[in-house]
């Protein structure tokens, strides 16, 4: 396999992909937040409630890094959250000093509407790609940030 090199990119930048990906993170989360406005969510409070209820058993800190933030931003996020009735804090540990995490369900309601307001711009977003193209550049942005993770 032959790999790109960080010095094949053309001199404008835009064939870059820190530049193309970071083009997309900020679409997504413009059009995202705008599509979440009537849910009462941001993007970063959607991303919190997706990882909750994927890993209902997850820590702070591993909730924290599965949305890539830090966790006094995770702590803030979770406050908003909390206030809204859309999650409550255990006030005792299951296992260890960590306070379970669960959605209510108000916030099970908010988080199926805003799952359907997400998936129609991510439709958007990949219109006219193949699906075997959306499979692979799922797939090798996991690796991008494998990659990235590693350093």
């Amino acid at each position: 396999m032959v790999e790109r090199s960080n010095t094949q990119a053309g001199n404008d930048g835009q064939d870059r992909i820190a530049y193309q990906t970071r083009r997309v993170q900020q679409l997504l989360r413009r059009t995202g937040d705008a599509a979440l406005q009537a849910s009462g969510l941001t993007l970063a409070q959607y991303t919190v409630m997706r990882v909750i209820a994927e890993l209902p058993d997850a820590s702070s800190a591993e909730i924290a890094r599965q949305c890539n933030v830090s966790r006094q931003s995770l702590q803030d996020l979770i406050r908003i959250l909390r206030d809204h009735g859309f999650v409550r804090v255990a006030e005792q540990p299951v296992s260890g000093r960590s306070l379970p995490i669960r959605i209510t369900p108000e916030g099970r309601k908010v988080l199926r509407k805003a799952d359907r307001a997400i998936g129609r711009i991510e439709d958007r977003m990949i219109a006219g790609i193949p699906a075997r193209d959306v499979d692979k550049t799922i797939a090798l942005l996991g690796r991008c940030a494998q990659n990235l993770e590693a350093l």
